[in-house]
């Protein structure tokens, strides 16, 4: 007969890609966890797992679909179990597995999850970096709970929840002649070399946003981290747009870069923590929503969303 701890076998397989490994973090045998695998395979007549050598487990589109469910359920019983409790303040412990956008994740990441760690100390958080396409891939495929991610890239399996208004602003080198105006135009920038950050979403939005104003830029390079960007700004006469702010003001190589406001009304654009359509989710994943309510309201962003900066 199956029950909860034989989903959990399965959702620890998917995540960590083997048996072997699922074996050792829940410390029970191998052939539980295989057995586990075959019945729900066998009673629902469907495959969850294709095995590959050199790489692993994989999920089928079917074991997409129901370990997604299954850790939906699995965090339903939780709050079961602690729905009766006495106290407000529930303990909580498990896990949670997080998909950050890459590119301001170094900048919003590593203090929330330290901050986060200090109130739900038994809870650990599975990190999840790539971009905006792939956080929503992770969140449909069961990888991930949660999504921390911009609201600029569409997807109808996904539900955004706000977390802070952004907006854009010009990246360049303190060299730039254009780096010691305190507020720019796109008109300004139509003709100079732009270090575009190449993101499937990220992308869209600022050719948008040129286009708004009947413009077009003319990008130089497409690199696809801000590293690479910051470190070509600073070698050269080139800018760039971002949207969350670095408190560096140096590239990796020592350059000196600035930061300067746009003077056109950008697209709306937003800070979000992004679910799975129709995915209740369970507390672990309300507490870290509310702890990203509380310290990521406040992110360094460009004037245009009333930030200050």
């Amino acid at each position: 007969m199956h029950n909860l701890r034989h989903l959990k076998y399965i959702v620890e397989a998917a995540r960590l890609g083997s048996i072997t490994e699922a074996s050792r973090q829940l410390r029970v045998s191998q052939p539980a966890i295989s057995a586990a695998i075959r019945g729900f395979e066998e009673e629902f007549k469907i495959r969850l797992f294709v095995r590959n050598p050199s790489q692993g487990l994989g999920l089928t589109p079917s074991g997409r679909h129901f370990v997604t469910r299954a850790r939906e359920l699995l965090g339903n019983a939780n709050d079961f179990e602690n729905l009766f409790n006495e106290t407000e303040d529930v303990h909580l412990a498990g896990r949670l597995e997080l998909a950050c956008y890459a590119a301001p994740a170094p900048l919003l990441v590593p203090n929330l999850i330290q901050y986060f760690a200090k109130d739900y100390q038994d809870i650990k958080i599975g990190l999840h970096e790539g971009n905006m396409e792939q956080v929503a891939t992770w969140l449909k495929d069961g990888t991930a709970d949660l999504g921390l991610t911009y609201d600029i890239y569409p997807d109808s399996d996904i539900d955004h929840e706000l977390i802070t208004q952004l907006a854009p602003f010009v990246m360049m080198s303190a060299k730039n002649p254009l780096a010691q105006k305190k507020v720019i135009s796109l008109k300004d920038l139509e003709e100079m070399p732009l270090i575009f950050m190449d993101s499937p979403g990220f992308r869209e939005y600022f050719l948008y946003y040129f286009g708004m104003y009947g413009l077009k830029p003319t990008v130089l390079h497409r690199p696809t981290t801000n590293e690479m960007v910051r470190g070509m700004l600073a070698a050269g006469d080139g800018y760039s747009i971002g949207l969350v702010k670095i408190k560096n003001s140096h590239s990796y190589d020592g350059g000196a870069l600035v930061n300067v406001e746009l003077k056109e009304v950008p697209p709306q654009v937003n800070l979000v923590v992004a679910t799975l359509r129709g995915f209740r989710r369970s507390r672990i994943a309300e507490a870290f929503v509310n702890i990203c309510k509380k310290r990521l309201n406040q992110v360094a962003t460009g004037i245009g969303a009333g930030h200050k900066t």
